[in-house]
């Protein structure tokens, strides 16, 4: 993180100003400092700090923050996310944050030590509108304190629109989360000795980009995080993971297994305790339906739900989960478990499960309502240009089926405006009846085209899925319960001989000719 020729004067300053006791430059001096110095000039720095009066530090609690940073740092090298440092700032920073009266007039580089500690707890609470009221509170608040003559350094460039930003990625505005992190990027850069924010703030933006298919920009913010002098090791990881994440992305869209798998190697696969979580755990899932088993990937997710319940909630987590669990169980051949999933949103189909609600209707034969989906979504602003690309090529391969060549190939040739000539992945999902004649019209380089050669088919032929209407699925659920058909008749309100007339259309439909039968197939199916 810092130059260490520009802290050659480190010992000596730092000398000076605790022998004369000036406890406000001292805290310029930390928030110059705040995070992660070589091991020798911390071991200084919180010496120097647990010098200061007891009574001073209570009134100072950037002084206390940079004590547990570089304490934390030194206690545990070996802890690539910080958590103990991450679990004692939160702690300390909340507390504090509670004694201190946030709207008084105090000095914005407090507001924003002791509020961020506070914005990051509830983030990990999973209180993600609160954390995006407090940011939002903070700011104005900085804006209108700015002024204050004693206020002689700006604490941590771009730290707090940073931390703005990664609420606004992890509750789901990416638009919002961007234009923070580049706020963060551009106040980070004036400031050279402080540019954590910076590199974080880069990766971030990568991540994003990446994220929603956007490879050009992602490539770019990659290419700007590596621009900073590297940050020091106990900090790397979190600084720059974002832009692992993107690199993973990346590869998975030329189709390079090894890419991939080098970047989750460093990542993990969506339970390690950092808060891009959901961003791993979306390229987890993609590497799983591409490169793995199915089976093994909905195993996955379900470990990844489990270790991270308290922060699925909605937002990017929920997005992310849902998304990859649709497409694993139609990669699996679970379109009954899929469709119920897919229909549990009563409104328009979201965005993001766009794709894969379109295509399980093509694989079950209802070629007009895939493409129907598809048309609708396509040019949505909400949809990700990865995701225009897949549901570009189900329109073509739904029309195709209904032997409107014509709107195939129009389809088809559309693609350019949302994938670049060396993306293979979205190609990847393309049927394999249908490749030969649609990929005539498709733009690959020769490189991809080997790799495009070397994709195994994604998805199977065809999903036969069970339609049952309402009354039918309740009389299902009845039936499962135990009830007979007399209490199945008491409890809907109707005659016994309309369940019975109800539950031979369910067997009709399930395949089944008696109730033990129908209850396997219901499981089987996945349809409760």
């Amino acid at each position: 993180m810092h130059d260490r020729s520009s802290l050659d004067e480190f010992p000596a300053e730092l000398r000076r100003i605790v022998g004369a006791q000036d406890w406000d430059e001292l805290e310029d001096f930390c928030d110059r400092h705040w995070l992660a110095l070589p091991a020798d000039l911390a071991a200084m720095l919180v010496a120097a700090l647990g010098s200061v009066p007891p009574e001073v530090l209570h009134g100072r609690p950037r002084l206390v923050i940079a004590w547990l940073t570089n304490g934390d740092a030194l206690a545990g090298p070996a802890d690539p996310e910080l958590r103990a440092f991450l679990r004692r700032y939160m702690e300390v920073g909340a507390r504090m944050a509670a004694e201190f009266n946030l709207t008084a007039d105090v000095p914005p580089a407090t507001l924003i030590a002791l509020g961020t500690a506070k914005l990051i707890q509830l983030r990990a609470q999973g209180s993600l509108d609160q954390a995006d009221e407090l940011g939002d509170e903070l700011a104005r608040r900085v804006d209108e304190l700015r002024p204050l003559p004693r206020e002689r350094s700006n604490l941590r460039p771009g730290w707090l629109a940073l931390q703005r930003g990664l609420t606004r990625s992890l509750a789901g505005d990416l638009d919002g989360a961007t234009a923070l992190y580049q706020l963060a990027h551009e106040q980070a850069r004036a400031e050279p000795l402080t540019h954590f924010a910076g590199i974080n703030a880069a990766a971030n933006l990568a991540v994003v980009f990446a994220h929603q298919g956007q490879q050009e920009a992602a490539a770019r913010w990659i290419r700007t995080m590596r621009s900073y002098p590297p940050p020091m090791p106990s900090v790397a990881f979190l600084g720059t993971v974002g832009a692992t994440i993107a690199e993973g992305w990346l590869a998975l869209d030329r189709h390079d297994r090894d890419g991939v798998a080098a970047a989750l190697a460093v990542t993990g696969d969506g339970t390690k305790p950092i808060e891009v979580w959901p961003f791993v755990a979306a390229l987890a899932g993609a590497a799983a339906l591409h490169f793995g088993d199915p089976a093994d990937g909905l195993d996955q997710l379900e470990r990844i739900r489990i270790s991270r319940h308290a922060t699925a909630g909605p937002g990017i987590a929920q997005q992310v989960l849902d998304r990859a669990r649709a497409d694993l169980l139609i990669a699996a051949g679970q379109g009954n478990r899929a469709l119920r999933m897919l229909r549990r949103e009563t409104a328009a189909v979201p965005a993001w499960l766009a794709v894969p609600s379109a295509r399980l209707h093509l694989l079950a034969g209802d070629h007009r309502q895939a493409r129907a989906i598809a048309a609708h979504s396509v040019w949505d602003a909400g949809t990700p240009r990865r995701d225009k690309a897949q549901l570009l090529l189900v329109h073509a391969v739904a029309a195709l089926r209904m032997g409107d060549r014509e709107a195939a190939r129009g389809a088809v040739r559309m693609l350019s405006a949302v994938r670049e000539p060396d993306e293979v992945a979205s190609l990847a999902t393309l049927p394999a009846a249908e490749r030969a004649e649609l990929l005539g019209e498709v733009e690959l380089t020769e490189s991809a085209a080997a790799r495009l050669a070397r994709a195994r088919p994604l998805f199977p032929e065809r999903i036969d899925l069970v339609a049952l209407t309402n009354r039918e699925h309740k009389v299902l659920t009845e039936l499962t319960q135990g009830h007979s058909p007399q209490e199945i008749a008491r409890s809907l309100v109707v005659s016994v001989a309309t369940v019975r007339s109800q539950l031979q259309s369910v067997y009709r439909k399930l395949g089944a000719s008696n109730r033990d039968e129908a209850i396997m197939r219901t499981y089987e199916l996945g349809l409760l």
